[in-house]
Formats: structure tokens, C-alpha cells, sequence
């Protein structure tokens, strides 16, 4: 298990670039601290067009633990008081998670996520289906990794990420895993306790 926070910025009209410098800046601080950091833009889906600041952890004490050291770091003092006299965006979290299945891929930068509702009495249905899922995709070169929020307004849920290594590889998972009736058969079954809220494709930046 390792632990995930995540934090969405919704930039203002024409603050594009300062919101997505400032998420840079504030990565490197918690990367400073020891944090494992992914900064990436929504290229579709919901929430397309925000910006989102990943920090993985390898315990919830490495997570207090960094974030505390990083609340206290001058430059993220003079971040705050940056963003106070001139703001670049809405700031939604950190929202924290762990995960329940795979891990993190630092080295592949395209993700679909795709959010479930789920019941957590029917968390367990839907964790055996995951490593038949991983199978059909670790064969054409993407990861598979599932978590579950921890603290967040909307706890009700299963994230679901598959991790590949450029849009092109994306756009031929979709087309041969996706639409496959292998994937389609697992999907069914997963319908019976699970239910797709939302979905997005995340890109690093």
C-alpha cells in the first residue's frame, strides 16, 4: 500500500501559465521533503482543463511527516502569500488515498482514470475483478492501479487509473482492450455492485 494526495487547481480566464508555474513550484517544495511528485494537466473528461498536483507517499506517516515539513518551508510561505495578493485559480484538496491494488508509474506519464460508486461492503466484488483486468492490459504494455479516498467530501468510491506511456498507446488500448469483449464481459459483471460516475484522461506536464 502506499498513500496518494491530490490536489485540483481550476485556473482563472488567461492564468493558465501562472497557476500550472505555481503547481511546479509547490511540487518541488513537497519533492524537497521527500514526497514522489507528478504535476498534470485534465486533457479531457471531467474536470478537462485543470490542473492537478499528485504527491505519493510510502506511509500515512511519510505523508504528515512531509507535509509538515513542507507547511513550514519558507518557499511555501512565500507561495501562499503569492497566490493571496494575486490568485491563479480555485484550489480543491489535498484530497488523500491509499491504494488497493498496483502502484503508482512514475514512468508512464498518460492516465485514464475512471471513478467508481461503489459500497464499501461490495469493495471486494469489484478488487477480484482487477487482476483479470491487469492481465488483458499488462499485455499491451500499460499498468492498472486502484485506490480508495481516505479523507475527501465523496467517499463513496473506487478510482480506477490505467497508467500508458504516450496518447498513441492510450488510443490503442482503448481500441483493443476497450472495445474487447473480454473487457466488455468484466465490465458487465462489475455493473452488478459498482457504477461508473466519472472519467477523465490525465497528462503530465
Amino acid at each position: 500500500m502506499s498513500v496518494i494526495s491530490l490536489r485540483k487547481i481550476t485556473p482563472h480566464i488567461g492564468k493558465t501559465a501562472l497557476t500550472t508555474e505555481r503547481t511546479r513550484t509547490l511540487a518541488g517544495i513537497l519533492a524537497r521533503h521527500g514526497a514522489r511528485v507528478r504535476v498534470a494537466r485534465v486533457l479531457s473528461g471531467d474536470g478537462a482543463g485543470q490542473i492537478h498536483l499528485y504527491a505519493n507517499f510510502a506511509s500515512f506517516a511519510d505523508l504528515v511527516q512531509v507535509a509538515t515539513a513542507a507547511e513550514n518551508d519558507p518557499s511555501r510561505v512565500r507561495l501562499n502569500e503569492e497566490r493571496g495578493q494575486n490568485p491563479g485559480g480555485t484550489v480543491d484538496g489535498p484530497e488523500v488515498f491509499r491504494t488497493v491494488f498496483g502502484e503508482v508509474s512514475p514512468g508512464f506519464p498518460v492516465i485514464l482514470q475512471r471513478e467508481y460508486s461503489i459500497a464499501r461492503d461490495k469493495l471486494g466484488n469489484a478488487l477480484e475483478l482487477l487482476p483479470e483486468i491487469e492481465a488483458l492490459v499488462g499485455g499491451h504494455g500499460a499498468k492498472l492501479l486502484a485506490a480508495v479516498p481516505v479523507f475527501s467530501s465523496d467517499m463513496g468510491r473506487l478510482i480506477v487509473a490505467y497508467y500508458f506511456r504516450s496518447p498513441a498507446d492510450l488510443g490503442n488500448g482503448m481500441d483493443v482492450v476497450g472495445a474487447s469483449q473480454e473487457f466488455q464481459a468484466i465490465l458487465v459483471r462489475a455493473a452488478g455492485f459498482a457504477s461508473l460516475a466519472r472519467s477523465r484522461v490525465v497528462v503530465s506536464i
